[in-house]
């Protein structure tokens, strides 16, 4: 146990039904942290060999002496492999990322069997592809480590749209990434992308057609102008931060966050740049080159 678990305990688990004390059962099992789980042997037989093995000689159970088997997983991973081995109505699909990686590693172990563990997988990547089509989702780093390490890489790359904005730097999030997905090819996918939208943003400048509509004070010297570029490079990458970026109807200004509140999207240019430009044309030209503009890992 972590010294922060000791300082800061996290809220104890408590087995939902039907795997609590008042569910039917004739054995508990106990998870490493010490959760029970009250079950039916005879359930777990017959969907998984562990199992089979593991109560192979128990004596019948007593209604007031059930005996306690211990299994090495926390209660949140335990919970989730009962779901899948149990015909119970919990939603399988609400079992998260997380233990859905873990279930892929422990399946083997438990002998999950894999008509289950296919459906439940087929069940939670579909339910994310369209709420990934559709906004945000959660923990997108880990369902596109899910769809790498499974082998659906239509749904890889779709997902891949909504990790424009993590630190591919970080030790910690490039070592999640290798381990989850469990291949060194996923993590060298997203960094690929990230350079190919590296090198596509001059032409996201480009459409903007600076040297055209920067004033004389903003253009005189080579210093000030690619200072200005430089700055209005910031602005595009977060602008394109977004799984699914559109040129709004505020155009091609609003779009960049180009004199906007937010910092990280300003560009403080004066009044006399893009004074009179055609708008509606810049932000058309806009729209074309992110329409372009990288969004998703190449396989």
């Amino acid at each position: 146990m972590d010294i922060e678990d000791l300082i800061f305990p996290r809220e104890a688990f408590l087995a939902p039904p039907p795997f609590d004390e008042g569910s039917p059962g004739d054995c508990y099992l106990q998870s490493s942290e010490g959760t029970t789980f009250k079950v039916l042997r005879h359930v777990l037989i017959h969907s998984s060999r562990y199992f089979e093995r593991l109560f192979e000689g128990l004596p019948p159970s007593r209604p007031r002496d059930l005996p306690k088997l211990h299994v090495e997983e926390d209660a949140p991973t335990l919970h989730a492999l009962l779901i899948i081995l149990y015909p119970v109505h919990e939603d399988a699909t609400k079992i998260g990322i997380e233990h859905t990686l873990k279930l892929i590693e422990i399946q083997d172990k438990y002998n999950i069997p894999g008509s289950a563990m296919t459906f439940f997988l087929t069940s939670i990547i579909g339910i994310n592809v369209q709420k990934a089509r559709d906004g945000l989702i959660d923990d997108p780093t880990g369902l596109y480590s899910l769809a790498w390490r499974i082998g659906f890489q239509l749904e890889a790359q779709l997902f891949s749209h909504h990790l424009h904005g993590i630190d591919l730097n970080d030790e910690k999030v490039a070592g999640e990434l290798v381990r989850n997905s469990n291949s060194l090819k996923a993590y060298i996918a997203l960094s690929d992308l990230r350079r190919r939208r590296e090198a596509a943003l001059d032409d996201i400048i480009e459409a903007l057609e600076p040297r055209k509509h920067f004033c004389v004070a903003h253009s005189g010297s080579d210093m000030m102008f690619f200072a200005f570029i430089s700055l209005m490079k910031n602005a595009s990458r977060n602008a394109l931060v977004a799984p699914w970026p559109q040129v709004n109807e505020g155009g091609a200004i609003s779009f960049l966050g180009l004199q906007s509140e937010d910092e990280s999207r300003a560009v403080a240019w004066c009044s006399s740049c893009y004074a009179g430009v055609d708008m509606r044309r810049l932000s058309d030209r806009l729209q074309k080159a992110v329409e372009k503009y990288p969004q998703e890992i190449t396989m």
